[in-house]
């Protein structure tokens, strides 16, 4: 991928990365930042649960969307192999770099659990694949996608055993009873045999699959207005800046390590860029690990990002 050095040649003009930051914010995050938004003001307004949504995205929205992002992409088996590795050895990195940060610091084991948390599991979903589709389009999208997939499981295993500090919370079947994956495996399926459903069956799949992201979005404005914070303001800021700033970073390499280019690259460091996920909320609470700290990183995370997803936009189109 070509990367410039960002300064205009002309003696005095701002860097092209700075002249880019005004213009994303405004045209590839404002309409994502709606939707958020309108989700944010029926929760705290009108008390709409986010509950019925979220399973309608999570068991019909989402598998719709992951098969025809999967079934009309591009994607070779070599480049899914790379995406595939460099989306699952992030987590895994970006635990090990919270867990020594966290041991400099001198933070205690509930501390470090929600510092790992939180750099290991992005939004890649909700607000992940909205941005990425505006950013950089389809074909980034399809590879956001398997990002998503890829988090979501891990999040539900090894996130799930690490909030119980290796006490086995997680089990075989809540990793299958991620809907996700059975439309991953219906696409590959298809790719593989060249059969396609009937016209009208793959049209409503499409139908669906186009709500999956609106959805999600105002799935995540409900579930925002109902996080409240503590006073926590040091870690809850750590949080927020290894979130943000440290993990993409550390993700630059790792795409490097793996091959990444083009739309894979894209994707691959704008989803590893995302705030934490709102799944860490569920976590905490379910393993009593300082669940407002993690809301607290979540909501500071979030409301930063636009700034710091702008910057590594512009960065990515450099």
């Amino acid at each position: 991928m070509k990367r410039g050095d960002g300064v205009d040649a002309e003696d005095g003009a701002p860097p092209v990365i700075l002249r880019l930051i005004p213009q994303i914010l405004f045209h590839d995050l404002t309409p994502v930042l709606l939707a958020i938004a309108a989700g944010w003001l029926l929760g705290r307004y009108l008390d709409v649960p986010s509950h019925p949504a979220a399973r309608l995205s999570f068991y019909i929205l989402n598998p719709s969307l992951v098969y025809m992002s999967l079934v009309r992409s591009d994607i070779s088996g070599v480049e899914l192999f790379r995406f595939l590795g460099f989306a699952a050895s992030v987590p895994f990195v970006a635990g090990g770099f919270s867990l020594l940060l966290s041991l400099a610091l001198g933070l205690s084991a509930a501390e470090r659990t929600a510092l790992m948390l939180t750099a290991m599991f992005v939004n890649a979903g909700s607000y992940g694949l909205g941005v990425v589709q505006r950013a950089f389009g389809d074909a980034a999208l399809a590879r956001a996608v398997l990002y998503f997939m890829t988090n979501n499981v891990l999040l539900n295993t090894l996130g799930a055993t690490l909030a119980l500090h290796g006490g086995g919370g997680w089990s075989w079947r809540r990793l299958l009873s991620i809907p996700t994956l059975y439309a991953a495996l219906a696409a590959a399926l298809v790719r593989w045999s060249g059969w396609h459903p009937p016209e009208p069956i793959e049209a409503g799949i499409a139908l669906l699959s186009r709500g999956a992201i609106p959805v999600l979005l105002l799935v995540l404005g409900l579930e925002l207005a109902r996080i409240r914070l503590e006073d926590r303001r040091r870690l809850i800021g750590l949080g927020a800046l290894v979130r943000l700033v440290g993990i993409p970073l550390i993700a630059i390499p790792l795409a490097h390590l793996w091959g990444l280019e083009g739309p894979a690259w894209q994707a691959g460091i704008l989803e590893s860029a995302m705030p934490a996920a709102i799944s860490n909320v569920v976590m905490a609470m379910e393993f009593g690990i300082y669940p407002r700290t993690i809301a607290g990183i979540i909501f500071l995370s979030t409301l930063l990002s636009p700034l710091t997803l702008s910057i590594w936009i512009a960065w990515l189109r450099g």
